[in-house]
């Protein structure tokens, strides 16, 4: 499966661009592939993204685990796993 936005939702404000952000997401994929480069690229494009910014954090819901993520994005919208923290 692919990215879903109508599972990103924000759970922080987004009115102060400098805080970090968190986000919760839910998906039916293993943790292995929302790990995955590219995977949360669409949340941070920088035309039409949904907000997602270097520091912000992800709570995920995948069908392997819950998870946090710490995400790295690019100047160009890549976006990237930076740290992970899984729960059983």
């Amino acid at each position: 499966m692919a990215f879903s936005a109508s599972t990103f939702i924000p759970g922080s404000s987004m009115a102060n661009s400098n805080a970090a952000r968190i986000f919760s997401y839910s998906s039916g994929d293993a943790i292995a592939t929302i790990k995955g480069s590219g995977y949360f690229d669409l949340a941070a494009s920088l035309t039409g993204g949904l907000g997602l910014k270097d520091g912000d954090v992800i709570l995920t819901n995948s069908a392997t685990t819950t998870s946090f993520l710490k995400m790295a994005v690019s100047g160009s919208g890549v976006a990237s796993v930076a740290s992970a923290n899984d729960f059983a």
